[in-house]
C-alpha cells in the first residue's frame, strides 16, 4: 500500500503575483506612516487596495492602514491650519468602508472605528464641525462606545442639526417609533396625578427614563429610549431642556409637554415635601434639616432649590423659540382647574383618541387614589399664606438672571 501524500493548498502565479505585490505595497506604505510620509504612505496603501479582492479580509485591513494614513495627512494639514488642503482627501476618506467578514471580529471593527473618531475629533478642534460630524456618525456604525456619544452631542450642538434616529439605534426605524406622552416638569407641579391619569386612560407603558433618581439630575437615558423607542409610552420627568435631553428627543420622535406651577406655591408645597421625609432624596443632610425653623428651611430652599426652577422654564423657552421641539406648555393651575379639559388637551397634542366618558371614569378612579398621586394640599395661593414679603421678593429677583425669559407661568 502505497504513502498517501500530504495535501497542499495551491494558487496561480498570478494570485501568488498579486499577493506579494499587496504586501510590498503595505510594507511600504508602513515604512513611510512610520517616517512621518503620510502622503507616500497613502499612494502606497491606494495602491495595495487597488490590487486586493473585493469583500476579502486582506481588503478590510487594507482599508484600515488607508484610513490611518488619510487621517495623519489631515491631522498634519489642520495643525499647520491648512483645512482648504484636506478638501482634496475628504471625497475618499468618506468612501472608506468594511466590506469582509473581518466586520464582525469586534477587535478589528473597534480599531477602526476608532480611526474614524479620531479624526472626528481632530476635525472638531479645528472648527470643522461638519466634518466632525460625518465622521463621529461614520465610527458609530462600527462601534456605538458611550464616549463616541459625548462626541455626537458636541458636534451636533456646533451644527444646530438635529439628530437622527440611526445616530443612536438601527434595531428599528422612524416608521416603528412609538408614541410617547412625555411629561417634563418641575417637581411638586401635580405631575404624578397627571402621568398615572395619562397611563391609566391610554394603556400606555410607563417609562421613567433616567439612569437612576434620587440625587440624580432626571437626564434621558439612552438604554430606556433604545430600549423602548418602538412602544407606546408615557413619562413623567424633572428634565430640563440640556443639549443631550433635546438631540434624543429628536430622534426618537419626543414632544414634551412642560408642567409648571406658581413658584410661591411650590415653595410651600416643597417645605411641607421635605419635612416630611423627601429631603432623603437630595444632598442635604436629614437630621441638620429638620432641625431648622420653616424661616431657615424656605432659606435654603431659595438659595439652593429654586434656581433650578427658573433653569428649567428658561431652557424649555429658549429650546421652544430656536425651533428645536415642538412643545406644549401647561400649568398646575389649568389642570387643577378642569382635569379632564387638561387630560383631553395633553392627549390631543399626541394625537391619541380618548373618549369624554373614559377619561372621567379614569379621572374618578385616579382621584379615589390619593396615596398614589402625591398631591399635598392641592388648591393655589398657598404661597402668599407661607411665605413671607421678604422671602416673595427674594424669589422674584432670581429672574434677573434671565432677562429674556418670561416667568409669567411662574406667577412673576
Amino acid at each position: 500500500m502505497s504513502e498517501s501524500k500530504p495535501i497542499e493548498v495551491t494558487v496561480s502565479p498570478e494570485e501568488q503575483e498579486t499577493a506579494l505585490r499587496i504586501q510590498f505595497d503595505v510594507d511600504r506604505g508602513l515604512d513611510f506612516l512610520n517616517s512621518g510620509q503620510a502622503d507616500a504612505a497613502i499612494s502606497a496603501f491606494k495602491a495595495a487596495l487597488q490590487a486586493a479582492p473585493e469583500r476579502s479580509p486582506v481588503r478590510d485591513i487594507v482599508t484600515h492602514n488607508l484610513l490611518t494614513a488619510y487621517k495623519a495627512r489631515i491631522s498634519q494639514l489642520l495643525a499647520a491650519n491648512e483645512p482648504l488642503h484636506v478638501n482634496r482627501y475628504l471625497p475618499e476618506v468618506q468612501a472608506l468602508t468594511l466590506t469582509s467578514p473581518l466586520v464582525n471580529d469586534t477587535a478589528f471593527r473597534t480599531k477602526f472605528a476608532d480611526q474614524l473618531r479620531n479624526l472626528s475629533l481632530d476635525f472638531y478642534n479645528a472648527a470643522q464641525f461638519q466634518a466632525a460630524l460625518f465622521f463621529i456618525r461614520r465610527a458609530l456604525v462600527y462601534d456605538q462606545c458611550p464616549s463616541y456619544f459625548i462626541d455626537l452631542t458636541n458636534a451636533l450642538a456646533r451644527v444646530k442639526t438635529p439628530a437622527q434616529l440611526r445616530d443612536y439605534t438601527r434595531q428599528f426605524s422612524e416608521a416603528d417609533l412609538g408614541k410617547h406622552i412625555f411629561i417634563t416638569c418641575a417637581p411638586k407641579s401635580g405631575s404624578t396625578f397627571l402621568k398615572n391619569l395619562l397611563v391609566s386612560i391610554t394603556g400606555f407603558k410607563f417609562m421613567f427614563a433616567v439612569y437612576s433618581s434620587l440625587q440624580n439630575e432626571q437626564e434621558l437615558d439612552l438604554p430606556h429610549l433604545i430600549k423602548f423607542g418602538n412602544v407606546n409610552t408615557v413619562t413623567q420627568q424633572h428634565a430640563r431642556a440640556s443639549e443631550a435631553n433635546i438631540q434624543m428627543m429628536q430622534a426618537f420622535g419626543i414632544k414634551p409637554t412642560i408642567l409648571v406651577r406658581n413658584i410661591f406655591d411650590t415653595t410651600a408645597s416643597l417645605l411641607d415635601f421635605y419635612t416630611n421625609g423627601f429631603v432623603f432624596s437630595t444632598y442635604f443632610d436629614k437630621e441638620e434639616f429638620l432641625s431648622f425653623d420653616d424661616d431657615q428651611k424656605i432659606d435654603l430652599l431659595i438659595e439652593y432649590v429654586l434656581p433650578w426652577y427658573f433653569q428649567f422654564v428658561a431652557s424649555w423657552q429658549r429650546a421652544e423659540s430656536d425651533g428645536r421641539l415642538e412643545v406644549n406648555w401647561i400649568t398646575y393651575e389649568e389642570m387643577i382647574a378642569d382635569k379632564a379639559k387638561m387630560a383631553t388637551r395633553v392627549l390631543d397634542f399626541y394625537a391619541v383618541k380618548a373618549p369624554p366618558a373614559l377619561i372621567d371614569q379614569k379621572l374618578a378612579e385616579i382621584e379615589a387614589d390619593r396615596e398614589n398621586n402625591r398631591f399635598n394640599k392641592g388648591g393655589t395661593g398657598r404661597g402668599k399664606l407661607v411665605l413671607t414679603d421678604e422671602q416673595r421678593d427674594r424669589i422674584r429677583r432670581l429672574a434677573r438672571h434671565f432677562p429674556s425669559t418670561d416667568f409669567g407661568r411662574l406667577g412673576i
